[in-house]
């Protein structure tokens, strides 16, 4: 039984006629007399008898309608609700980033993006790479940006820049004054090593910038007191925006103005890629393509 049976034999019940009801239904007064017939069969009980010309509800007529009504306001109820959850599908971009770019995407990328579609909706999920890019494996986002050493045949990965070891410390550190730059480094260089015998605050090893700043500890055979241990760099920047130590990490985008970046000279020259990573072959929206234009152009000016 299905639905187109409930409301056949509401209209029944509503007109009191089968001609009238096949006429308000568009289908002939034969076809509705076999679907009643049909029903009337499958359940075992009569839905109508016959007063003169009308028909009129059954005890088991009168049980069916009320079901019959709740279950055709259910269906109703579930096609609103489906609707506006794909009318929200299709509107909205599904837009994941890593820990640590938070600052990047609220601050910088999203107020340019609105500018330009202020009609645009986006939903924000903020992971680690490797969840991110499972999660558009699994159509449940459209969109990331990603650290991603190995990658997955399904998806497009778009180079939007490449991320170096720093030093963050904090802006009023003193440390800062012992950097000068240098043509070939986007940032001041520090050759001081005083800044090893000063708090650190180590990022958990499972942690690309965690697993990169533990290598150089070890190839210079000293690492610094850890006064704090985070498990992602989004906590670490916090860390050091409040001056409770320094960090080694991943160079990331942000606009908090109490961190500095800095460059050893003996830090490893391997840079990290950040992807912007879709799906091969999936349509996009003016937005969706206005979305990964602005990205590039906004963090390129970093």
């Amino acid at each position: 039984m299905n639905v187109k049976d409930y409301e056949y034999i509401f209209e029944i019940s509503r007109w009191g006629s089968i001609s009238k009801a096949a006429e308000e239904l568009c289908i002939t007064q034969g076809a509705l007399t076999k679907y009643l017939q049909r029903v009337e069969h499958e359940l075992s009980a009569p839905l109508f008898f016959r007063q003169g010309n009308r028909f009129i509800p059954t005890q088991a007529g009168t049980l069916y309608l009320a079901k019959a009504r709740q279950i055709l306001n259910l269906d109703h109820e579930l096609a609103e609700e489906l609707a506006r959850l794909n009318a929200s599908r299709e509107t909205a971009i599904r837009f994941g980033y890593p820990m640590g770019m938070q600052p990047f995407v609220i601050e910088f990328l999203l107020p340019a993006f609105f500018k330009e579609f202020p009609k645009a909706s986006v939903r924000l999920t903020e992971d680690s790479s490797k969840a991110l890019i499972q999660a558009l494996e699994e159509r449940n986002l459209d969109l990331c940006l990603a650290y991603a050493s190995d990658h997955v045949s399904s998806l497009r990965y778009d180079t939007l820049a490449e991320s170096r070891m720093v030093l963050a410390i904090p802006r009023s550190s003193p440390i800062k004054k012992l950097a000068v730059r240098t043509d070939d480094s986007p940032y001041p260089v520090l050759e001081d090593t005083g800044w090893l015998d000063e708090p650190y605050i180590r990022i958990a090893p499972h942690t690309r910038s965690g697993q990169a700043a533990d290598r150089y500890f070890a190839e210079i055979g000293h690492c610094p007191v850890s006064r704090l241990h985070v498990d992602d760099t989004r906590s670490a920047l916090s860390a050091v925006e409040q001056g409770l130590g320094n960090c080694l990490l991943n160079a990331i985008p942000h606009t908090d103005k109490l961190v500095n970046y800095l460059s050893l000279p003996d830090l490893p020259p391997e840079k990290q890629s950040v992807f912007l990573v879709s799906r091969k072959n999936d349509p996009h929206s003016k937005s969706f393509d206005g979305l990964i234009r602005l990205a590039h152009q906004i963090y390129q000016d970093f």
